[in-house]
């Protein structure tokens, strides 16, 4: 089996898309596009591409199973539209859009033409998610009681991140959807519906334009409550000097913490818990290559097996629809000053 790709949008992230595609013997990389010339030139020469400057060009190819959208957020939705009316499948980067009714359009574009619409939740992949994983379900730490995920940076780099840089740092503009919400959110969000299964019941958030722009976010903190009276905070800044721990979990039989980020993963996580004979233990772990990592293309080599019948399931639009309605949650919890319920009712 053999899969064709174009990406739309070579900025950073494109890079790393194309390098993943390019390593995997099942995928083959024809084509890229981007409104920037001599970005497409250096595609072009880089990766032994076809090129273009016009997305209805790339889209009109004969032979493209996937279009890997990595532009700024705004025209996520428009794209990945505009590609499943075409009747090619698309792999958009998180963000998924700028709301949930805008990914509600992007899923009836999908089920209406019958096309995949996969959102690239790389954070599935990572090591420090895997271990929280497997040791929730192993039931070392008991029923859980209460979750934070948190990701404290200081990163100067933040802001040009992306496509432009300083010339334009869109991740602080409200143009283009920036802000932390909709930058760290979606990992976070999406890691804590795969551990917890379900959706929450109660969603109070809080946003700040701290130090890096008025006008989006640089920090936010949402608290969300599940049934059995599960708490799960995430939290997000780029204004934290020193770091906060990445997980700290807490069971009814024990406590599990990840820290120690060495760039670009945390890579040190400490469990203590009860044995079943009343004696505690403590295990510590280093991460690295202890489990797949999302920065390593573990979305693409999953996304393979599930075209091969290997794998049952995927990143599900639906799933990452849902996303994207905690994110408006929080966003509105916040505008509103009061806890909002998930249902409305």
């Amino acid at each position: 089996m053999m899969l064709s790709m174009g990406i739309i949008g070579m900025g950073k992230m494109a890079a790393s898309h194309a390098e993943w595609i390019i390593a995997h013997k099942d995928l083959n990389l024809i084509a890229v596009c981007d409104l920037n010339k001599e970005r497409v030139d250096q595609a072009k020469a880089k990766y032994s591409v076809e090129g273009f400057t016009d997305v209805n060009e790339l889209l009109a190819k004969e032979g493209l199973d996937y279009v890997v959208i990595v532009t700024p957020n705004t025209v996520h939705e428009e794209l990945a539209v505009n590609a499943l009316e075409k009747k090619i499948n698309v792999i958009v980067e998180k963000p998924m859009s700028l709301n949930y009714d805008s990914a509600m359009r992007m899923v009836q574009a999908a089920e209406k033409n019958k096309r995949n619409l996969f959102v690239h939740q790389s954070s599935r992949w990572d090591r420090d998610f895997q271990l929280v994983k497997e040791t929730i379900a192993s039931g070392q730490i008991g029923d859980l009681l209460q979750i934070q995920s948190r990701v404290f940076l200081c990163d100067e780099g933040w802001p040009s991140w992306g496509i432009d840089g300083m010339s334009n740092p869109w991740r602080i503009k409200a143009q283009y959807g920036g802000g932390m919400l909709l930058d760290w959110g979606p990992h976070l969000v999406d890691q804590m519906l795969v551990l917890m299964g379900k959706e929450p019941t109660a969603v109070f958030g809080v946003l700040q334009s701290g130090v890096w722009s008025k006008e989006v976010d640089d920090y936010f903190n949402a608290i969300l409550r599940f049934e059995g009276d599960v708490v799960f905070q995430i939290e997000v800044s780029n204004n934290g000097r020193i770091p906060a721990a990445r997980w700290h979990i807490i069971g009814s039989k024990g406590t599990l913490e990840v820290k120690g980020r060495h760039e670009p993963v945390w890579e040190d996580a400490e469990i203590v818990f009860d044995r079943p004979n009343g004696k505690t233990e403590r295990h510590n772990i280093h991460l690295v290559d202890v489990c797949e990592s999302g920065l390593e293309g573990g979305f693409y080599q999953d996304l393979v097996l599930y075209h091969e019948g290997k794998k049952q399931s995927f990143v599900s639009m639906y799933e990452a629809a849902k996303v994207m309605k905690v994110l408006d949650l929080i966003r509105n919890s916040n505008n509103e000053r009061q806890v909002l319920l998930y249902n409305g009712h």
